[in-house]
């Protein structure tokens, strides 16, 4: 068996439950366009999906370097809201560089985004001395945030 031929990243899903107010968060926070909605249902999207009966709608919230899917299910009803927490499996984090992480903090709380902490010192690793920050944004989407330690030049770690 080989490995799969990605050509490249494409985009990172994310199911809400408010499509509006976290596009606009996308938007009028950190910085991305979007698109305009589009619902999905149908035979096609039943089996994509995996979910019988499914009605979606979905805005693309892109940057230059990223896009992130953000789909609304009309039906079926979502009935669990995510608690994950980071040690748990399945929980996922998006995370972004920034060249400021302490202007990074009252643009969050602003917005209604709540920091897990204040921002803390990565200890070891590659990116010793860098600063990283988690927020839990809108329908309970974990955002990271990493200010690069002084000197560093590798933005892959």
């Amino acid at each position: 068996m080989g490995v799969c031929p990605i050509v490249r990243t494409n985009h990172t899903g994310l199911t809400v439950n408010d499509l509006d107010g976290t596009a606009r968060f996308f938007r009028d926070t950190l910085g991305f366009r979007l698109t305009s909605p589009a619902r999905q249902s149908g035979h096609a999207v039943e089996q994509m999906t995996g979910v019988s009966g499914a009605e979606i709608e979905i805005v693309f919230a892109i940057r230059s370097d990223f896009t992130i899917e953000l789909m609304r299910y009309h039906a079926p009803e979502g009935q669990r809201i995510n608690t994950l927490r980071p040690c748990d499996t399945g929980f996922a984090h998006i995370a972004f560089e920034v060249e400021d992480i302490d202007a990074v903090v009252p643009l969050m709380r602003a917005a209604g985004a709540v920091p897990f902490s204040d921002p803390q010192t990565v200890p070891a690793g590659p990116r010793k001395g860098g600063r990283n920050l988690y927020v839990r944004g809108p329908d309970n989407i974990v955002i990271e945030f990493q200010q690069a330690p002084a000197g560093y030049s590798d933005p892959q770690f």
